[in-house]
């Protein structure tokens, strides 16, 4: 080996010394590193050994809480019922002919014996007057046969006729009576078809449709007009048949709406089996009496039924201002003590038609027991398992 090739050894074999050197050096500081982040992660987990969530690790703030109370009053549920109006008509002609005129429209407000429309009675018209013709032609046949029964009988009293001329003629004047009476039946007759050539209002109310217009023909039955009293209205609402069953017959109902002010008062009046509607047990109906201008046939409104069922387990008592409301699902904020601390857990709850009358409070009827405590007018920025200082337990 010359000069050359040694020196090349000695600076290979000191290259390999310093690369192992730099290894061991890397290794120490990695290993290093993964004992940091093991001491980390020792210290961000909870008492019970899992990793502390961002809401644990948030410092406590005050919130305002309310204690959550029996419910104080009846409870009640919501069914859904149709107004409809007390009277009804569907108005039509047994007549045939073209709509002359139409003299109201929709909305209109009427009274009984009102001339809504009238059709064409040309026809009528003239059997009326051929009617008239063979009545009078009638009568004046059976006023010749009475004079000549009369005068017969008197010459009959003489011995002048025979008996059998003088009962002939009675006969006669027997059959044209029943002409006259004939006649004059076919004249009434013909004078009530006239009367349905003007089709009256049977009693006041709204004329709430007009199914034909002017100049259109009709036949016997085709309905022209719908005409509804609707100084008083009934809602029948589907229900379970145990409800029905024990609904008591002097009893009240509740019914609201988006649309009223206030919830409006309706009266039972039958339970109606709703035999033709598949499972659907029965149908109340109920009479509301003057009811509001807001309330209008064809509206679906809420009508509240007390459940009786609910009569020995009684719903929590919520202030409405702990629920929130997230689309269809409602939940609420409770207030529970984990380790000395007080942590918030959120709770899905199934609340319960209110009975109208107790102020601010919501039935709960499942997810909420007496006692516990809710927070009231939650922020936004509140998280389960946040702990949380409360500021003050009030009754609702």
């Amino acid at each position: 080996m010359n000069l050359a090739d040694h020196r090349h050894d000695s600076r290979l074999r000191f290259s390999v010394r310093q690369w192992c050197a730099g290894g061991i050096a890397s290794r120490i500081r990695i290993c290093l590193a993964g004992v940091a982040v093991l001491l980390l992660c020792g210290c961000s987990e909870s008492g019970n050994g899992q990793p502390m969530t961002e809401a644990e690790t948030m410092e406590p703030v005050v919130v305002e809480t309310a204690e959550v109370q029996p419910w104080p009053a009846e409870t009640f549920r919501r069914f859904p019922g149709v107004v409809r109006p007390d009277r009804r008509a569907v108005l039509s002609t047994r007549m045939s002919g073209a709509v002359n005129s139409i003299p109201v429209r929709a909305g209109d407000q009427v009274q009984a014996g009102d001339v809504l429309a009238i059709i064409e009675s040309r026809e009528v018209e003239a059997a009326i007057a051929a009617a008239g013709d063979q009545l009078a032609a009638a009568q004046i046949a059976h006023e010749q046969a009475v004079k000549n029964v009369r005068r017969l009988q008197r010459l009959y009293s003489e011995d002048l006729v025979a008996r059998n001329r003088l009962e002939q003629a009675q006969v006669r004047e027997q059959e044209l009576d029943a002409a006259v009476r004939q006649a004059a039946s076919e004249l009434q007759a013909q004078r009530v078809n006239l009367d349905y050539a003007n089709l009256a209002a049977p009693f006041p109310g709204i004329v709430s449709e007009v199914a034909v217009d002017e100049g259109a023909f009709v036949g016997p039955g085709t309905p022209i007009l719908i005409l509804e009293d609707r100084s008083a209205l009934r809602i029948d609402v589907a229900v379970p048949t145990p409800i029905a069953n024990r609904m008591p017959t002097e009893e009240s109902l509740f019914v609201t709406s988006p649309l009223l002010p206030e919830p409006v008062r309706a009266e039972f009046v039958a339970v109606i089996p709703a035999l033709e509607e598949a499972a659907v047990g029965q149908r109340l109906r109920l009479a509301v009496d003057s009811p509001p201008d807001a309330l209008q046939p064809g509206h679906v409104v809420d009508v509240l039924v007390q459940d009786r069922d609910m009569s020995d387990r009684a719903p929590a008592a919520l202030p409405a201002n702990a629920l929130i409301r997230r689309g269809q699902l409602n939940s609420v904020l409770v207030v529970e003590e984990e380790g000395g601390e007080h942590v918030l857990a959120l709770r899905w709850i199934s609340v319960m038609a209110r009975d109208y009358g107790e102020g601010d409070l919501i039935p709960v009827a499942q997810g909420l027991q007496p006692g516990e405590i809710v927070v009231v007018n939650p922020s936004p920025e509140l998280r389960e398992g946040q702990r949380v200082l409360p500021e003050r337990t009030s009754r609702p």
